[in-house]
């Protein structure tokens, strides 16, 4: 999944996968999910980035780029938006055993 997140996302793009139109896909995801796909791609990002943190010793810079954001600085805003808190404080916050970054399969 995580290497899917690095993939361009946009609206565009996931609706050329779908076969339908940006318009039509977005108000798919509002009819269906209650949210933009920006909003649920950007969800999925933050996410995927909170496992990472909790799960691996890597740099938030190299996690940010696994997740799809442009900047650990971007996942950081994302990350306050749909946590409340920043991605430091949530890996000190919830870290059990964390893996190596040696460890960690390449995506």
């Amino acid at each position: 999944m995580v290497t899917v997140l690095g993939d361009d996302l946009g609206a565009t793009a996931l609706a050329a996968h779908a076969g339908v139109s940006a318009r039509h896909l977005a108000r798919l995801f509002l009819d269906q999910l209650g949210q933009t796909p920006a909003q649920f791609v950007r969800a999925a990002r933050a996410e995927a980035a909170a496992q990472l943190l909790v799960s691996t010793a890597l740099p938030l810079a190299s996690i940010a780029r696994r997740c799809g954001f442009s900047s650990a600085s971007t996942m950081r805003q994302v990350f306050l938006e749909h946590y409340g808190t920043t991605p430091s404080q949530h890996r000190t916050l919830h870290s059990s055993s964390r893996v190596a970054p040696s460890e960690v399969p390449v995506a």
